[in-house]
């Protein structure tokens, strides 16, 4: 019975639309998810530049850090992806969240 459980776990792991079910049900309102986006690209622009200095010069570093915390949340949650899942999740997420896509 434990190498049954032992495969159901590793088959969960394995389904990057679970992943992306979850982080749904952790980050359900989109509008936080833009506010964090936002605080994010303050960081990312000198204190006297507008928000529009970032998507003339960023290259999408504070999306990247946006999604990769909604990762780490589901991670630390459930459990650590495959390397190849991590890049499918972040495919599922920027789907989901447009407006994570930097070229958006």
């Amino acid at each position: 019975m434990k190498y049954l459980k032992k495969y159901n776990e590793n088959q969960e792991q394995q389904d990057p639309n679970f992943a992306i079910a979850k982080i749904k049900e952790i980050f359900p309102d989109q509008s936080e998810i833009q506010d964090m986006l936002n605080d994010e690209i303050n960081q990312w622009k000198p204190d006297e530049e507008d928000i529009e200095y970032y998507s003339r010069t960023g290259n999408g570093e504070a999306e990247d850090v946006i999604i990769n915390h909604m990762i780490s949340s589901f991670e630390e949650k459930y459990y650590s992806l495959s390397d190849e899942n991590f890049e499918e999740v972040k495919k599922l997420i920027l789907k989901e969240y447009e407006f994570l896509n930097f070229n958006y």
